[in-house]
């Protein structure tokens, strides 16, 4: 087996996991979300060179589970005991808002920058892969073996779903 076939198996496992693990990052975002009843259990605050001012908020839910979140919105300002709504990710259980008196704040990861980001990686990815298999002695079986690395690459990611 060629170096070529190596490096275009290898690239195209990397765009495979990398477009799975996209996804998953965008549904986690973005994706499907149920409403739980929580309360704030601690607050704190800090400056961030990159965003500012930011509120944080360590919050409870009837079930016992704990979530963390930090948004540069001052309706995060809350007091330790606060009732709050959290929207919480079906895909990966993260909170993706916080609603307080009327107000929602978004605390997830973005799902469009996320998804930018996979598609980048993945692409420079595949555009590798092309490379080289546009480069091996034998293109068909170059162009299997990266189907074959792609989907390697993303199936046991897919797993995790």
């Amino acid at each position: 087996m060629s170096g070529r076939l190596v490096a275009s198996a290898v690239s195209s496992a990397l765009a495979g996991a990398a477009l799975a693990f996209g996804t998953f990052g965008v549904l986690d975002a973005g994706g499907p979300a149920e409403r739980e009843e929580a309360t704030v259990e601690t607050r704190g605050q800090h400056d961030s060179s990159s965003t500012g001012h930011q509120y944080d908020l360590v919050l409870r839910t009837a079930s016992g589970e704990r979530f963390e979140v930090s948004s540069a919105d001052a309706s995060l300002d809350l007091e330790p005991g606060s009732p709050v709504r959290l929207e919480v990710s079906e895909v990966g259980h993260s909170a993706q808002a916080v609603e307080t008196a009327g107000h929602r704040v978004e605390t997830g990861n973005s799902p469009v920058g996320l998804g930018i980001v996979a598609v980048v990686i993945a692409a420079m990815a595949l555009l590798f892969t092309l490379i080289c298999a546009g480069g091996a002695d034998r293109p068909a079986p170059a162009a299997l073996t990266a189907t074959a690395g792609f989907l390697a690459g993303a199936l046991p990611v897919l797993l995790l779903f």
